[in-house]
């Protein structure tokens, strides 16, 4: 574990060491390297305890191709330092006056488990202004066969002249077929939820981050988040007694520490 952790400590340190150099060029690199007490996605929480996430996003012109990982820190699912997931983004965006567009994929890739890779063609928008709303919607197109909507808004809070906390909610929505996809339910089971017949709510969360910038291209971000499932979501997981979805959380609470370059 101190070995894992001093490699990436290290990476970061070389990236930060570069960053002046690069920032000459036509390219924009972050290079983040985030841990949390829990994994957690769209309300479903994959690892119930920590986890490393090291990512890389490198865009030019729009254009943007990144790469994001998560390792679990412990043996909690057998599999401690090792990648269970793999997603790889390919996107452009664009900006028009106070509104950002976005187009891109997203494919996911979890080594251990083949048959669950899919991939997700996603459009985004965001008004600056106050709040910031955005909406992004993502439609599977391959394994699932699903849409996902997420909505947030957002605001930053000042604190003294330097520091502000900055504060998210977001709602996501899930059409039948990505419920039915990731939620599924032993049908040999007495109270089986009956699913609805169309789009309906998923999930919910709630997010603070404390940014800083102790050096330049540097951000170091602590941050807390709350995060539920629900309607027939929350359901089909309350309904397996073992835990084996999910680890049988319908909500979660969980920190985040955060180091990312940006240049």
């Amino acid at each position: 574990m101190k070995k894992l952790l001093l490699i990436a400590l290290t990476c970061l340190l070389t990236v930060g060491a570069a960053a002046p150099a690069l920032a000459l060029g036509p390219l924009d690199v972050e290079a983040e390297l985030p841990l949390y007490s829990k994994y957690v996605w769209r309300g479903m929480t994959n690892t119930d305890d920590y986890v490393l996430q090291p990512s890389l996003l490198v865009g030019i012109f729009g254009f943007q191709l990144g790469v994001w990982t998560n390792m679990d820190l412990t043996d909690i699912n057998d599999d401690e330092g090792e990648f269970k997931e793999i997603d790889y983004t390919l996107g452009y965006k664009l900006g028009l006056a106070i509104f950002e567009l976005g187009a891109g994929f997203i494919h996911y890739q979890y080594p251990e488990i083949p048959r669950a890779d899919t991939t997700e063609f996603y459009i985004s928008g965001k008004v600056n202004v106050l709040l910031s709303p955005s909406l992004v919607i993502y439609q599977d197109i391959d394994h699932y066969k699903g849409g996902y909507w997420a909505a947030s808004v957002g605001h930053g809070f000042g604190l003294g002249e330097s520091a502000k906390i900055d504060v998210t909610a977001g709602l996501g929505l899930g059409s039948k077929n990505y419920i039915e996809g990731y939620f599924p339910v032993d049908p040999g089971l007495p109270w089986d939820p009956e699913f609805s017949t169309g789009t309906s709510a998923t999930d919910y969360y709630i997010d603070a981050k404390l940014p800083f910038h102790p050096i330049p291209f540097l951000t170091i971000a602590p941050s807390v988040t709350w995060t539920a499932l629900l309607g027939d979501a929350k359901d089909s997981v309350a309904a397996v007694p073992d835990g084996s979805i999910y680890a049988g959380r319908t909500s979660a609470f969980y920190w985040g520490l955060s180091a990312k370059f940006s240049f």
